[in-house]
């Protein structure tokens, strides 16, 4: 790797770094008073559209045509890992603290190799410690009666709101396992695209079963809107843009640390920004939960750089 190529890849990572340890305090700044489910569709449908013009742009519209299969496909992994991923996410994040929710979403890589694990993919014995300690790190920030809920969400479960976060990474998680086993579009912005358009079309129904309303946009403040922008340009557009680059041109191992820097990201900016407390569970579990996704990191990019390894 030349020493243009290390800056940029240097640089690249410092924007996913803080275009993805930043999201949750956009999400949070932006269902301070906007309909968290619609808002996060309306979010895929600009971020959607943004998109399929760049492709029909750069590519021609023939670019973006799929087989029924490919549709299909994609229209479900983004309802499965967009839109149950982070319209739980956006639903919880009114109750369970910003660095809290970021260390349950954090455990990701874990579960993915779990499903592994359980579809008898021979894992690494590190693989299986990381597995293994990130499941008791996410117990113990779990303890129910340890963690306060935000600033406003009288009288809700914070232990329950963290099942919910808990149970969209899981489904986030179970779509990246068998995403690679189904017929998907080959380009990744195109993949991409289908599966925003999926994510804002079932985030918009669960927004109407929850009694959310378009009109509720209109008393949105700036805050909640500049929220919102963030994270369709900088989350969305430029975030996964730069995310896709890196794997191109930087070893998946390098790409890969996003994983376990992001909450570092998250839980800083919200003891600065919201002025969250650091409980003896969370920053015992925070601990374990980034140790163990490191090593779980390190030793499945490792197995596919090396994927005819006996192991």
């Amino acid at each position: 790797m030349g020493t243009s190529l290390k800056t940029k890849v240097a640089l690249g990572l410092g924007i996913m770094y803080i275009a993805w340890g930043t999201t949750y305090i956009g999400i949070a700044f932006t269902i301070e008073t906007m309909p968290p489910l619609m808002s996060m569709s309306f979010r895929f449908v600009a971020a959607g559209a943004a998109l399929f013009v760049f492709i029909a742009l750069r590519n021609g519209v023939a670019a973006l045509k799929l087989n029924r299969k490919q549709f299909s496909s994609a229209m479900f992994l983004g309802v499965l890992m967009l839109g149950t991923g982070l319209g739980t996410m956006a639903l919880a994040e009114e109750v369970v603290p910003i660095g809290v929710a970021s260390l349950i979403v954090a455990a990701m890589p874990i579960w993915t190799a779990l499903f592994r694990t359980i579809d008898k993919d021979r894992p690494r014995l590190l693989s299986l410690v990381g597995i293994a300690a990130g499941l008791i790190g996410i117990a113990i920030i779990m303890l129910p009666g340890q963690t306060q809920a935000r600033p406003g969400a009288v009288g809700a479960s914070v232990t329950f709101w963290m099942f919910v976060i808990l149970f969209g990474n899981l489904c986030w998680s179970l779509g990246s396992f068998i995403a690679p086993r189904m017929e998907t579009p080959s380009n990744p912005l195109v993949l991409s695209t289908y599966e925003m358009a999926g994510a804002a079309v079932a985030l918009f129904i669960a927004g109407l079963i929850n009694q959310e309303q378009i009109t509720d946009f209109a008393d949105a403040s700036a805050r909640s809107w500049g929220g919102w922008l963030y994270l369709v340009t900088v989350g969305s557009l430029i975030g996964y843009t730069v995310y896709t680059w890196l794997l191109e041109n930087a070893p998946i191992t390098l790409v890969s640390t996003y994983a376990y820097v992001n909450p570092i990201v998250a839980v800083a900016l919200a003891i600065v920004i919201f002025n969250e407390d650091v409980t003896p569970n969370i920053l015992i579990g925070s601990v374990i939960v980034i140790a163990s996704v490191a090593i779980v990191v390190a030793m499945e990019s490792v197995k596919k750089q090396n994927p005819l390894q006996v192991q």
